[in-house]
């Protein structure tokens, strides 16, 4: 991979997505047109001052222009605050059904640096098309996955609506299964709303046939639980 390119390609997203020019964008970063039309071309590399001040006026994380090779884990022992579902994965794919639009929405959580003893820095990108392109999506997240004992939690903030912390517990982590259930909560934009759901946390990307989109929804074992707990579980 060219990281300049890919690094320039996600600037040009970005700035589109703001419905900035070049010559508008250069001139917020005290930059000529010409040389921020090569740093998107990945011509030449972004020195570390202008990166951050493309950040800065794109309200995006560093990393989130960055592209940077994952995380060397694959040949790391795996770490004792690390609960052997998240071992060695430097992302994580997920998914949920929208009975709204009668869909599947496809996340994309990918772990970054480990801030502290069993947290790690995250971004989450929610429903994604592409996943070697999960930052062209719907809402983006920033925040942190903290492994405890019994449960592993994500706290997220969405990167454009201040009122939407996105919070998702997933029971049992130390189970290294394929897949994972987990419970999510956060803010729904159609019609603003709190929401919950559950969702499918999976090691790999996955075949969405008819028996996986069937097993995302609501089944008649989930609403017995509701009416029992007068709650949504995962267990």
């Amino acid at each position: 991979m060219d990281i300049s390119r890919e690094t320039g390609s996600r600037i040009r997203y970005y700035r589109k997505k703001h419905q900035l020019s070049l010559e508008q964008l250069a001139a917020l970063i005290c930059k000529s047109k010409s040389c921020l039309s090569k740093y998107e071309t990945g011509q030449i590399d972004i020195d570390l001052p202008t990166l951050y001040r493309i950040a800065a006026v794109l309200e995006v994380q560093v990393t989130q222009l960055l592209s940077l090779p994952p995380p060397d884990r694959a040949g790391r022992a795996p770490s004792g605050t690390v609960p052997a579902f998240f071992a060695k994965l430097d992302r994580v794919y997920s998914y949920y059904y929208d009975g709204r639009r009668n869909s599947i929405v496809r996340v994309v959580t990918e772990i970054l640096e480990e801030r502290a003893p069993a947290v790690f820095h995250v971004h989450m990108y929610m429903n994604v098309d592409d996943y070697d392109r999960c930052y062209l999506c719907e809402n983006v997240y920033d925040g942190t996955l903290t492994h405890f004992d019994s449960l592993s939690l994500l706290l997220l903030q969405n990167q454009h609506m201040e009122m939407d912390h996105y919070q998702v517990g997933i029971p049992q982590p130390f189970m290294n299964t394929p897949l994972k259930w987990g419970l999510a909560f956060g803010i729904s934009s159609r019609p603003l709303m709190p929401t919950s759901t559950k969702m499918l946390f999976a090691k790999t990307p996955q075949k969405e046939t008819a028996e996986f989109v069937k097993n995302l929804k609501l089944s008649k074992e989930d609403i017995r639980l509701m009416k029992l707990y007068n709650m949504l579980t995962i267990l």
